[in-house]
């Protein structure tokens, strides 16, 4: 995947195939170094006194005084600094916020570490396949000769169903130095927004591990599990929703139910048991209003540079928006235009809905993996694929998306890097992909070098946008090669064979 010179390659092939796991370690450390250093920086930002003379410097320690209020008897959804998630988020973080400033916010960081760690190992297993057993040889005159019976890695239909690659293409020889390489590159790639979060210290690495955790339950077939694990995710942040909408669409009626009873009991049954019945249905009206009424229903949609959904997208440079915006006596006010064009607001309403429905049309025609039959693989990189699709779709079509959410990319980015370099694809197609990769991290990585000025204008112009749509046509077109929708020269069903 990169292009080294021939003798410094040839000399990593050969370190990993002598020992693969020194050469993993070394990543690892190398990985737990950047995160040492970084809690060490992260605790010398967060000692220091904001501009208001309180520990205020992450969002964990903007938002502690908040959740300790709520404990206090406090609205938190009303006033100058309102609370932007349900109360059971609040319930969650209190044994952190309870702590002393620092301790408790060091104690979270170190905590979505943790987090991270599981979710990555989550993902590369859902990403990858199990190979089945080599069927066991017959005896002569009843195809003992074949060579499907007698070669354990021939392509079998079985192999293809789990989305396994053939080792007679990419998948051969080497194929674990490819993957390692995929892996590793998965993890480089989304670095920049995990490290970002870990240095907001916000809560969207736990949104990742809920929403990575309801796959590996479903994976594993503990569909009850996956959906009282969905449900939280959805009752911390409204945006997993969409998995609501994609598990409804593989008719997966038992992680739907679960769901159900999920969100009564994470959204009702809890806080009602920590804040008492009256006051958790006011906190969840005060909730309601700010996050759920106030966007949807009045259209007060945020158009600040930060915002990368494609609504904000839409509506910043094609209103007449404001793409900065201050706050004197905090008051908000428009401070700074960068609008291309000014279509009006209705347009600018139509083309998110469009854009909307094209990626549900997309879903419906792409996500077709099953999954409801008791031999119907919940693994591989097509399933993982689709998963993917449903976690772009969740930055892409949110109200607002900040560069921080995209922790997401993770299960996006390991099918990308994966299909590239092991799966067998179209040559454009594995150039698209490729090229999306690249693109996208210099997209989302390289403004964020420059001073905070540029940085800023670079995601006036959706910088993050722009890398979420490339990786979501590239996904796309990965799903299109697994279904036939490329070229129309794949069997359905069957994995592509290029060589």
């Amino acid at each position: 995947m990169l292009s080294f010179p021939r003798s410094a390659a040839d000399r990593f092939r050969a370190a990993h195939a002598a020992d693969p796991r020194r050469l993993r370690l070394a990543f690892f450390a190398l990985l737990a170094v950047i995160v040492v250093l970084m809690s060490v920086k992260y605790a010398a930002k967060i000692s220091k006194p904001g501009d208001s003379g309180q520990q205020s410097r992450s969002a964990f320690l903007r938002w502690r005084e908040l959740i300790n209020g709520v404990f206090r008897g406090e609205n938190i959804y009303v006033g100058v600094n309102e609370y932007p998630n349900p109360p059971i988020m609040a319930v969650l973080l209190r044994p952190f916020a309870a702590l002393p400033p620092v301790a408790g916010a060091l104690a979270w960081f170190y905590a979505k570490v943790l987090l991270a760690v599981l979710a990555a190992v989550w993902v590369f297993r859902l990403v990858g396949a199990r190979r089945p057993p080599p069927p066991a040889p017959l005896p002569e005159g009843k195809g003992g000769n074949d060579l499907r019976n007698s070669d354990p890695f021939a392509e079998s239909e079985e192999a293809s169903r789990f989305g396994a690659p053939f080792p007679s293409g990419r998948g051969a020889g080497g194929g674990g130095l490819r993957l390692d390489l995929a892996k590793a590159a998965a993890i480089v790639l989304c670095l920049p927004p995990l490290l970002g979060d870990l240095s907001h210290n916000n809560v969207n690495i736990f949104i990742l591990f809920l929403v990575v955790g309801c796959l590996e339950a479903f994976r594993r077939r503990l569909d009850t599990l996956a959906g009282l694990t969905l449900a939280l995710a959805v009752a911390c942040k409204v945006t997993p929703l969409l998995f609501v909408a994609y598990f409804a669409w593989k008719r997966c009626w038992r992680v739907l139910g679960a769901t159900l009873v999920g969100l009564a009991l994470w959204l009702a049954v809890v806080p009602g048991l920590t804040f008492g019945w009256d006051r958790t249905r006011d906190l969840m009206a005060g909730w309601y209003a700010l996050m759920v009424e106030r966007p949807l229903l009045k259209g007060e949609v945020t158009t600040e540079h930060p915002n990368q959904a494609v609504t904000g997208f839409v509506y910043r440079l094609f209103t007449h928006s404001p793409s900065y915006i201050v706050y004197p006596d905090n008051i908000p006010t428009p401070a700074e235009y960068h609008n291309l064009i000014d279509i009006g607001r209705p347009a600018a309403w139509a083309i998110v809905k469009a854009l909307t429905a094209a990626f549900a049309l997309a879903v419906v025609v792409l996500c077709r993996w099953p999954v409801r039959r008791p031999t119907d693989a919940r693994q591989g990189w097509v399933f993982a694929a689709e998963c993917g699709f449903i976690c772009l779709g969740m930055l892409l079509f949110s109200e607002r998306t900040w560069k921080h959410h995209a922790v997401v990319l993770l299960l996006p980015l390991a099918v990308l890097t994966y299909a590239v370099a092991v799966v067998e694809l179209p040559r454009r197609v594995r150039r698209f992909a490729l090229g999306a990769l690249v693109a996208s991290f210099l997209l989302t990585a390289v403004p964020g070098l420059f001073a905070g000025r540029a940085a800023d204008l670079a995601m006036v112009y959706g910088t993050h946008t722009l890398a979420f749509a490339l990786q979501t046509v590239a996904v796309g077109l990965l799903l299109a090669c697994r279904s036939g929708g490329v070229g129309g020269i794949f069997e359905p069903g069957r994995e592509p064979n290029l060589r």
